[in-house]
């Protein structure tokens, strides 16, 4: 048995205005303290079931920025999990940085304290947009971090990028495109933006400050992502990733194929497959009262549940339909005691219209599917 950890690291220099994860701007933070709660939440799990007795496969710190932290913090939550339970030999082990809060000394000392993977926020090399979406970092400043990384002894890099953003053209897309494969990062991550509820950005599109790239442009947006990575030999293996072989993420799959996985730190959501159909739950999102609650009790759950078999279902196909591979429908009827297309009679009707097919014996969308993911996953809730 084996699980994968998730820590959640909440601060950031400044909160960029379309982020809606559970991150706070701030000049200085409590990061002893805070270490000291994530640690107190391990020894807390790791005691119990389902987790006590498992290995982990993969780790991920992410934010916030994790980068802000120093690698001595992170070395000594490392060296805490290794005395409580088994790692994984091979395991991956993820740190989210920014650009703007490394330099080449701190980025070697995280590779030297354990950290294997690097996933850089860049999300543009374009000035004027990188002042758009509230960015800290310059072009210039990505390029180096990235080489930075590089002479640290990293050779699992992933990028990421945001397109359709107000103002952006394909051409600007194109030259960020060029720009990030220049420095041959084994993945590359690429989130078309979106504008969601209580943040500026929400607000500012509702008062017209901010029109969204139009839907036409959008489409000719990520065909050309596509086109353009996999001509250089990235696998577009998920709706919003692409890697060269080998370097997909581990620790994403691994939610997306519904695996186990503890989620620690503040606002940090976790999720084990027992017992009947699944249990989720999730931390308090305030950082002081998380770390209150952490360090009394050893855990600081604000919200659970048990999913139902309809939930269970429904998340079974969003999940793996994200990936671009599919799933074979035995895997479907093996866990739920019934035939996919007797719970879903509308997946025909999806194949009729060309957004589902079945191809080597799995169910995947098609590429005409990809463009409205959402609209088909909400059909199975």
């Amino acid at each position: 048995m084996s699980f994968s950890l998730y820590v959640h690291i909440p601060y950031c220099l400044v909160k960029c205005p379309y982020c809606d994860f559970n991150a706070y701007g701030a000049r200085t933070w409590p990061e002893e303290r805070y270490v000291d709660a994530l640690c107190a939440e391990l020894r807390h799990y790791l005691s119990q079931a389902p987790w006590q007795g498992q290995r982990i496969e993969t780790i991920y710190f992410g934010g916030g920025t994790p980068s802000l932290f120093a690698p001595a913090a992170i070395e000594r939550f490392l060296q805490l999990l290794a005395t409580l339970c088994e790692l994984a030999p091979e395991r991956e082990i993820t740190l989210e940085a920014d650009p703007a809060s490394v330099t080449q000394e701190k980025l070697a000392a995280f590779h030297a304290v354990g950290v294997n993977r690097l996933s850089y926020g860049i999300q543009s090399f374009q000035p004027g947009l990188l002042k758009t979406l509230g960015r800290l970092h310059s072009a210039e400043d990505a390029g180096r971090a990235l080489v930075w990384a590089r002479e640290g002894g990293f050779t699992n890099l992933s990028v990421d990028l945001i397109f359709a953003v107000p103002g952006q053209t394909l051409p600007m897309l194109e030259d960020d495109l060029s720009q990030a494969l220049s420095y041959r990062p084994e993945h590359i991550s690429l989130y078309n933006l979106t504008y969601e509820e209580n943040t500026p950005f929400f607000a500012m599109k509702q008062k017209g400050r901010l029109l969204p790239v139009a839907e036409d442009d959008e489409v000719a947006m990520y065909s050309l992502i596509h086109d353009r990575c996999t001509a250089r030999g990235y696998r577009h293996y998920e709706i919003s990733n692409l890697a060269l072989a080998g370097f997909s993420s581990r620790h994403n799959t691994r939610y997306w194929q519904g695996g186990d996985y503890l989620g620690l730190g503040a606002g940090a959501h976790s999720f084990s497959r027992q017992p009947a159909w699944g249990r989720r739950w999730s931390n308090e999102r305030n950082p002081k009262t998380y770390m209150n609650k952490a360090l009394a009790a050893g855990e600081a759950r604000s919200f659970a549940e048990t999913l139902t078999r309809t939930q269970a279902c429904g998340e079974f196909l969003f999940l793996r339909l994200r990936q671009l591979d599919g799933f074979p429908p035995v895997l479907f009827a093996e866990r739920f005691g019934q035939c996919l297309t007797e719970a879903f009679p509308h997946i025909a009707d999806l194949c009729t219209e060309g957004l589902l097919r079945e191809e080597d014996g799995n169910i995947k969308l098609t590429p005409q599917g990809l463009l409205v993911a959402d609209t088909i996953f909400a059909s199975f809730f």
